[in-house]
């Protein structure tokens, strides 16, 4: 991409994806819905002056990065850890009711082959760690016991996710199921996540012990940075989503880390605070830009549907949404906490499309059914976080 595009795309993405953003809080929307549609409206589906790049997509990957750090600096891991039984069933019904029921609809409805049919299930499987947990974040609902078992079920959904894809990139290019890699690559990047923590923690000793007398220095900002990227980089090496580098830099330094070091070496409060609020201004400014990516890569004017293939797609748009809400039943409390756990599950958003677009590389999915799952996708990534701020409003209401 030349500077002067960039630059350019940079602006509009900053400028429309704020004006969007502020319109949907006045109108009661999450932030994130007038992000997604500023994506919609500036980029090939509408008004085309932004299209898919590989630098943009960078930027934006970054910005839900340093959204997960965000998050993972106000995660409890004992809290987390509580919640287990929990995050297992919601992901464990979370992935299978979307992936069977979407898949059979998509054979029988689509007409798909089997393999095609299973992939387009698998896609479906997905949940965006960062669309639901920054309207919970706004709400300030990410530290409660439904927060949790969103943020402990979403990641074990990635994890997963990362598993199946790894499967059916085996499968259609060799022709064969490789359980043995695929169980390996699982193991992997669950070590990663444990060790990682320490490995986090103790460098942060490390920098707090290199920090220069001189204030307003920016050395908390490179730290932190320097961290992050680290983290990061290491995750995507081991196979693992890359967001998750970040989200452990964040839970390592947040003040309510635990782990067997605690016990020889003091928590260094003073300085992560230090780091989480330096990197606060990138995470304001970058994480917008991977909403609005997402609604730039939705390329929805691809789409060539009659009126009884639309019907078709709403029918498994909503059999997508139901599977990922009916996820939530499992969890103990009233019909409001399921139904929060079960719409904050909704959204598939980056991950959904990350699988998409493999798929139409290999061929599994064709041009048509690659357009008509991306809808599927952008429904499930409007409604999602629509739904999600109905609850949490109706919860505020009654509590």
């Amino acid at each position: 991409m030349a500077i002067d595009h960039f630059l350019m795309s940079m602006f509009l993405i900053l400028l429309l994806g704020r004006l969007l953003s502020e319109l949907g809080h006045r109108l009661g929307w999450p932030s994130v819905v007038g992000e997604i549609l500023a994506g919609l409206l500036i980029g090939p589906s509408l008004l085309n002056w932004v299209t898919p790049d590989p630098t943009l997509a960078i930027i934006a990957e970054l910005g839900v990065i340093l959204l997960l750090f965000d998050i993972g600096c106000k995660t409890s891991m004992k809290h987390l850890y509580h919640s287990g039984r929990s995050v297992f069933w919601v992901a464990l019904l979370g992935i299978i009711l979307p992936g069977v029921s979407t898949g059979l609809a998509a054979a029988y409805w689509l007409e798909l082959s089997t393999f095609s049919a299973i992939f387009f299930g698998c896609a479906l499987t997905a949940t965006s760690i960062g669309i639901s947990l920054r309207v919970l974040t706004q709400a300030g609902q990410q530290q409660n016991p439904a927060g949790h078992i969103i943020l402990g079920a979403a990641v074990v959904d990635d994890i997963v996710g990362v598993a199946l894809l790894s499967l059916m990139f085996n499968f259609a290019i060799s022709g064969r199921i490789d359980l043995a890699s695929t169980a390996r690559l699982s193991l992997v990047i669950v070590a990663f996540l444990l060790l990682s923590l320490i490995a986090t923690r103790m460098l942060i000793y490390l920098f707090r012990a290199l920090q220069p007398r001189a204030k307003h220095s920016g050395y908390e900002t490179l730290a932190a940075m320097s961290l992050i990227y680290l983290f990061t980089w290491l995750a995507h090496w081991v196979g693992a989503p890359t967001l998750l580098g970040g989200f452990i830099v964040g839970m390592a330094l947040s003040r309510q880390f635990v782990s067997p070091i605690n016990r020889y070496l003091q928590n260094p409060f003073s300085f992560t605070h230090q780091l989480e609020q330096a990197t606060r201004p990138l995470v304001d400014m970058l994480a917008p830009v991977f909403f609005v990516y997402i609604g730039i890569s939705l390329d929805l004017s691809q789409l060539h549907i009659s009126w009884s293939g639309l019907a078709i797609l709403l029918w498994l748009s909503l059999i997508a949404i139901v599977s990922k809400l009916l996820a939530g039943l499992v969890v103990k409390g009233n019909w409001r906490q399921k139904l929060l756990i079960g719409s904050a599950m909704i959204p598939r958003g980056e991950v959904g499309l990350v699988f998409a677009k493999l798929g139409h590389q290999l061929g599994v999915l064709p041009p048509k059914l690659f357009a008509e799952l991306i809808l599927i996708i952008a429904i499930t990534t409007l409604i999602g976080p629509l739904l999600l701020k109905w609850v949490l409003s109706g919860q505020q209401t009654h509590s």
